[in-house]
Order: C-alpha cells, then structure tokens, then sequence
C-alpha cells in the first residue's frame, strides 16, 4: 500500500470501509474451499454484521430521509448513516472506535 490519507468515517465505503473494520477486527477467514479476493466482497456479510451489533451494543434502524442509520450511543445526535444496513453498522463501529476520521491507503478509495 502506498500512502494513507484522512476520510471522515461517514463517509467510508466499499473497500476502504472493508479495509478499515478490518484494520479494528482483524481479517475474517474465508469458508473452508472459498477463494477470498481482497475487498471484492461487502464489508461485512450478515453474520459478521450481527457480531459486530452485539460486540459494539450498536442500534441500527432503517432511517426516514436516508437508508439506515445506526450508532453505539442511542443518541440521535451520533447516528450515522448507511446504504445497507452492514454499511451503517460499519460506519457506527468505526465512529466508535477510531472517532470521526480514519486513515485508509489511498488506492482504495
């Protein structure tokens, strides 16, 4: 990877958003005869999805004016939105963890 820049978590997506919980979670290992290639996938898949939502105690919704919206804090001021529900689990992860910025390679973004 070559240099990393600052990405608002909000704003994280596909493979940034991949690299990133991976970056927290460690990597996920493939099922058993799958090829894996890097960041072709979603972030997450639904079973990662709901671990995340029981490790981080994280509240997910679907949102009024956009998709989802999700966060760890049951504050409204806090939520984050997402596309799809495992976006906004992500995202709400994130702002947990690392705060309102991230570093990512740029080559991902």
């Amino acid at each position: 990877m070559s240099r990393m820049i600052s990405i608002r978590t909000e704003e994280l997506a596909g493979p940034a958003l991949g690299w990133a919980i991976e970056a927290i979670e460690g990597a996920t290992p493939s099922p058993a005869g799958q090829l894996q290639l890097a960041f072709c996938a979603p972030p997450v898949d639904d079973a990662q999805c709901e671990r995340l939502i029981t490790k981080y105690a994280v509240w997910v919704e679907p949102g009024h004016g956009v998709n989802w919206v999700a966060d760890t804090k049951r504050d409204p001021f806090q939520r984050v939105h997402g596309e799809t529900r495992a976006v906004a689990v992500c995202r709400a992860v994130l702002a947990e963890a690392i705060g309102k910025t991230c570093s990512v390679p740029a080559e991902l973004v």
